[in-house]
Parts: structure tokens; sequence; C-alpha cells
């Protein structure tokens, strides 16, 4: 197996650091009626453990907008990977 070059090295880094951010801030929304789940709304995004106020008033919930967050892994990881290996493609010439 051939080792990796600075380059892929400092993407991996790269890569690291972001999904660390990512989870520090992850995306939120808000639910009301929790009976039914009738009504969602994205909030944005907020440190982990200071979750933002629901536009909802007391008749809500914050929640990780799990989803976002689970797609916002795949994207990172993918192009993490796909530039990791061109980087490392370019380095044998």
């Amino acid at each position: 197996m051939k080792k990796s070059n600075k380059y892929q090295k400092t993407i991996l880094f790269i890569g690291f650091v972001l999904f660390i951010l990512i989870n520090l801030f992850p995306p939120w929304k808000a639910i009301t009626n929790p009976p039914d789940y009738n009504e969602s709304a994205r909030i944005g995004y907020s440190f982990l453990l200071t979750p933002p106020h629901s536009p909802y008033g007391y008749e809500s919930y914050v929640v990780i907008n799990y989803l976002r967050l689970f797609m916002q892994w795949g994207i990172l990881i993918v192009l993490t990977l796909i530039i990791f290996f061109v980087t490392g493609r370019k380095s044998k010439s």
C-alpha cells in the first residue's frame, strides 16, 4: 500500500475538523403539536449545548434535524474521499 502524501494528510485533517464542527453546530428543527407531529420548521444551526428557541413558543420542542445532519456527513465524506484520491493520483506523475 502506498503512503499518503502531505496533501492527502492535509485533506484528511481538514475533513476531520469539518466533521467535528458539523457535529458541534448541528441543524435544528422545531416540532409543534407533539401528539400529532403536524408542523415542523427548520430553525438553523446552533451550538450543541445551547439549542435555539422554537418559533412556535411553548407548545413545541426543539430537536436536532438528523436527516439533514446525516446528509451533511455523507456529502463531507464523499467530497473528502474524492479530493483525497485525486490528490494522490496527481502526485504519481
